[in-house]
């Protein structure tokens, strides 16, 4: 079974952002500083005079965007320096999570995916000379605002965990090499099955599945398909086979997910605990170490989010306090 076990405490105040960078972690929109897992801190670089409390980092660790979540500027950072500036619509962006992340295409190119033009399209940029590599003038996006993008680690997939109005949490899939050579397939519905209820959040697991949380909020007055998930429900989504295989009822929101295996998953609304794929049950909790309230991209209503930073490849995360930077490993 599972535990959550704390591997190390950085004194650490006023971290605004965390990011793993092998076994250290950085504050990016605190300037660069580094934490090491022994305690050490090394200082800044720079003060960023500006509202930014998120930050993403490419696959080669070479490229970093800072941005404010609620918020439409972003800073993409090259080595610590300022390559360019990035921007989003204002359109509802004080209510919803900036969509940004980045990914990496076979022949090596890093890009860069966000919705530069319209909250509704997502392009992407090749991100050392900013060429676009989306560009069509056949794109004719639906109205939805994309919002938690997400890149699988064989940099094939991207996912949006955004919503449409009124307001309803939606979950689409694509694939990124088809993106680059029909830019329009950002536009359809996507490659994830259209579902009766509200999926709230989702994240890769493994090669070829997604795991997905849904809400108790639902378009059904209670009859549903053998391949639509139910409401407040944890499962697992095959995107080779296109069918649910696995799904359970929960008695509480997951949030923000982190796979661990086939069988168990952290979940981390309010706090962190470990999950059973195969039951529901809560098998263990972290109550001491608040994580904040989200289950959706719209935050607006919520408090601040502590930074949060995931590094599920190793069965591990870290989170922010006022104090301090916990690290929590995951025993299997």
């Amino acid at each position: 079974m599972p535990e959550l076990r704390i591997e190390a405490k950085i004194d650490a105040k006023s971290v605004r952002s965390l990011v793993w960078s092998g076994d250290s972690l950085v504050d990016w929109v605190g300037g660069g500083q580094r934490f090491e897992l022994d305690g050490r801190t090394i200082p800044r670089m720079v003060y960023y005079a500006f509202r930014f409390d998120a930050a993403v980092v490419s696959p080669s660790g070479q490229y970093v965007v800072i941005y404010e979540k609620l918020g439409t500027k972003g800073l993409l950072l090259c080595n610590g320096s300022i390559v360019r500036e990035l921007n989003r619509s204002y359109y509802h962006a004080t209510a919803y999570e900036y969509p940004i992340c980045f990914a990496m295409l076979k022949d090596g190119r890093e890009v860069l995916i966000h919705c530069p033009e319209d909250y509704c399209q997502i392009d992407i940029d090749e991100v050392e000379t900013g060429t676009r590599l989306t560009e069509s003038l056949e794109r004719k996006p639906a109205d939805f605002f994309h919002s938690r993008l997400m890149v699988d680690r064989s940099n094939q997939w991207l996912i949006s965990a955004g919503w449409f109005w009124h307001p309803f949490d939606v979950l689409k899939l694509f694939s990124i090499d088809e993106a680059i050579r029909t830019p329009v397939s950002l536009d359809d519905p996507g490659l994830f099955p259209s579902q009766q209820v509200e999926v709230s959040t989702a994240a890769f697991a493994g090669s070829s599945s997604l795991m997905i949380s849904s809400s108790d909020e639902t378009f059904s007055g209670g009859d549903y398909g053998n391949n639509e998930f139910r409401p407040k429900s944890l499962g697992v989504w095959d995107m080779e086979a296109k069918k649910i295989c696995s799904m359970v009822e929960v008695a509480e929101p997951s949030g923000v997910l982190m796979p661990i295996n086939d069988d168990f998953a952290v979940a981390f609304y309010k706090h962190p605990k470990i999950v059973s794929l195969r039951t529901g049950e809560i098998t263990c909790r972290m109550p001491e170490l608040q994580c904040g309230d989200q289950t959706s991209s719209i935050i607006h209503h919520i408090d601040a989010l502590p930074p949060l930073a995931i590094d599920a490849l190793n069965n591990r995360f870290a989170i922010a306090t006022n104090e301090q930077i916990i690290v929590v490993h995951v025993d299997i």
